[in-house]
């Protein structure tokens, strides 16, 4: 079996894989002949879950055979993506012991790197079934400014949800931050909410919605979709037609 991938930006698969190296040891990649590669993992709490899609017409070069997932060390992987630079693109190839991650620079250079692939099997993450009562899309890069900003104010984030937009609100012993998104402001490119809809506010842990900050800022465009005490889906679309979905569980307080 012979694998060998090439895909744009080095940067996004170096900002995935980093975010499940602070809460797992490895990770299982699905690679597909015709479907693309995926990668899924919730941490041991249950609290967040990515789900990081690539189809086949994103990549400049794909060859794979069969379908296979490859078992790889997290922070092995992530040590070697750090070295990613901003115009790198990734090259993936294995060979079903080893995995290799190049680095193709702008112009031209290769920079290789090669790490054990892990043996034993791989749980699949199901599928989750959420129905949500408001949408919002907003910029990428809108998102990850508010976020770098109310990331260093708490330790919790609030989303307050009205029939007009939403604000995003972190707060201290020092004060409160608010950032309040609408399409009456220009800020939120669409805004969707049922039928039966009432206002609500929802709080997560500000450690996994930071997570989202380095990958926003990568998408093009983020969509947020809530419930009254469900989890918060931000959904990114990153180059080429890539897409990850972010899924975090809202704090009982």
């Amino acid at each position: 079996m012979s694998i060998k991938f090439v895909f744009a930006d080095a940067r996004i698969w170096r900002y995935v894989l980093r975010s499940l190296a602070d809460y797992m040891e490895t990770v299982g990649i699905r690679i597909h002949p015709s479907e693309g590669v995926r990668i899924k993992a919730m941490d041991p709490s249950h609290i967040m879950l990515i789900d990081f899609y690539i189809p086949v017409s994103a990549f400049e070069e794909y060859n794979v055979e069969k379908e296979t997932t490859l078992l790889i060390n997290l922070e092995n992987a992530s040590k070697i993506l750090r070295r990613a630079s901003k115009s790198d693109k990734l090259m993936v190839l294995s060979d079903s012991s080893k995995l290799v991650l190049g680095f193709i620079s702008k112009g031209g250079t290769l920079r290789s790197f090669t790490t054990p692939l892990l043996s034993g099997s791989y749980e699949e993450v199901p599928e989750l079934s959420l129905e949500f009562q408001v949408q919002a899309k907003i910029l990428g890069a809108t998102l990850s400014s508010a976020l770098s900003i109310l990331e260093d104010v708490g330790d919790v984030l609030k989303f307050k949800v009205s029939k007009d937009g939403l604000s995003l609100i972190a707060s201290s012993d020092l004060g409160e931050v608010e950032f309040i998104f609408s399409i009456m402001t220009g800020t939120l490119m669409d805004y969707q909410i049922a039928e039966s809809f009432n206002e609500f506010t929802n709080i997560y842990t500000m450690e996994y919605m930071s997570i989202l900050t380095p990958l926003s800022r990568l998408s093009e465009v983020a969509t947020i979709r809530l419930g009254q005490d469900m989890p918060c889906e931000v959904e990114l679309e990153m180059i080429a037609g890539a897409r990850l979905k972010f899924y975090v569980a809202p704090r009982v307080e």
